[in-house]
């Protein structure tokens, strides 16, 4: 990552940013897709939970992020989440740079997206093949197919990953939990594990299209077995709420780390 002292580009460079990094996200997701294509067409028959196909995507997605200039991701706590089980993957959600730090940590996982997202050229298609989960919001029919793909992809040994706000946060404050991701969670006896954002807000706030670049941290907390709130899923929200609340305080508390050049 680079970053200049005092850890903020001056904003003749952040106007010079954004006139070429519109373009080089478009252009490049119509280069990018054809691969993913071609490992979806390679890989789908013996691939049941395209884990090929997914890696690839995080590295694509996770790429405009953590190799953008004056930017990166630090990721700590990913070594909290063993691999050999399903999760219910929970975070907190300011902005839509939230996918691109999501994809940076390279968990392996099931998005669980609203519907429109899946309409977008090349990046969108890639969603589809990759058989992650829509969800119109508000939508009753849709609410309950989502709830079955995700217990479907769970019972296979898929995680999902959930951002049970609903919504980006238009303050960056935790903003309270719909229940569906903890009923999943409980009803399915998958730990949740909850992931915590801090820093994407600054980079593109909601309603917002300049990019103002920075580095953003995240932080992957241990699973939460729903067994040890007795299978509630109020319980189990509250709890993961707590827990989430609390690391993004303390996230905002400490100092970025040491600028990289």
């Amino acid at each position: 990552m680079l970053r200049l002292p005092g850890g903020s580009p001056r904003p003749p460079v952040i106007v010079l940013y954004n006139i070429l990094y519109w373009p080089y996200l478009i252009l490049s997701s119509a280069v990018l897709f054809w691969p993913a294509l071609a490992i979806f067409l390679c890989t789908f028959a013996w691939d049941r939970r395209l884990r090929l196909l997914h890696r690839y995507t995080s590295a694509w997605g996770g790429h405009y992020l953590a190799w953008a200039p004056f930017a990166g991701v630090e990721v700590t706590g990913r070594e909290n989440v063993p691999e050999g089980r399903a999760y219910v993957f929970v975070s907190n959600h300011q902005s839509m740079v939230d996918i691109l730090a999501v994809f940076a940590t390279g968990l392996d996982y099931k998005w669980v997206s609203k519907v429109e997202n899946f309409y977008a050229p090349f990046i969108g298609w890639t969603m589809v093949l990759n058989r992650y989960v829509p969800l119109r919001r508000g939508h009753l029919p849709s609410i309950l197919r989502m709830f079955r793909r995700c217990e479907a992809a769970l019972a296979g040994g898929s995680s999902v990953f959930v951002f049970p706000e609903g919504t980006r946060s238009p303050d960056g404050s935790l903003q309270r939990f719909f229940r569906g991701a903890f009923v999943l969670s409980a009803r399915n006896e998958a730990p949740v594990v909850p992931v915590v954002i801090d820093g994407t807000g600054e980079i593109l706030g909601k309603g917002s299209a300049r990019i103002v670049p920075r580095l953003v941290r995240v932080t992957v907390l241990p699973p939460v077995d729903p067994a040890s709130v007795g299978n509630d899923d109020r319980k189990l929200s509250a709890l993961v709420h707590a827990q989430m609340e609390a690391e993004l305080a303390r996230l905002r508390r400490g100092p970025l780390p040491p600028p990289a050049t």
